[in-house]
């Protein structure tokens, strides 16, 4: 998890960064010195808040890409994107919060499965929304595509060099 938003804050804030090799080493040793020592220290509700916050850091710019792009079909892509961060959210606010009564229902929900469920495709979103936004801010003329006319990818058309 710690790995994927450091991904995204390095797309979402690489095009405006002066110094190219700065950014990426600093996020790598980040990713690297909190992995060391959260294995030693185990962080528990420390980590899920630092991962908030590294996700908080994102949404200005993820909005900022959002009301930029004329393009419906990857607005609704961004929609999903947060439609599932929040979906994955609540199941997995409420099987942490009601675990002892779920657990006493006939069917159980499987809140954190579907938290994990929720995650992946919010992942996917949001890889799919930020390609779209890299692709036209280098004049690749994206354009959002369905996989069996369900699954949203980016299609790119590259200019022809010569």
């Amino acid at each position: 998890m710690l790995w994927e938003i450091l991904l995204y804050m390095y797309i979402l804030y690489s095009p405006d960064w002066h110094y190219r090799s700065t950014m990426p080493i600093f996020l790598f040793m980040y990713g690297a010195a909190f992995a060391v020592v959260h294995a030693y220290v185990r962080f528990g509700i420390g980590f899920k808040v630092h991962y908030v916050i590294l996700c908080l850091l994102c949404i200005p710019r993820m909005y900022k890409y959002y009301i930029y792009t004329a393009d419906v079909c990857a607005k609704r892509i961004a929609k999903l994107y947060v439609a599932t961060l929040l979906l994955g959210s609540l199941f997995w606010f409420c099987d942490r919060v009601f675990c002892k009564e779920i657990s006493q229902w006939q069917v159980n929900p499987q809140g954190h499965a579907l938290w994990h469920v929720f995650m992946g495709l919010n992942s996917y979103f949001a890889n799919t929304f930020l390609m779209f936004c890299r692709a036209e801010q280098r004049d690749w003329s994206p354009k959002i595509v369905r996989l069996f006319g369900v699954l949203p990818y980016v299609k790119i058309k590259k200019p022809k060099q010569k």
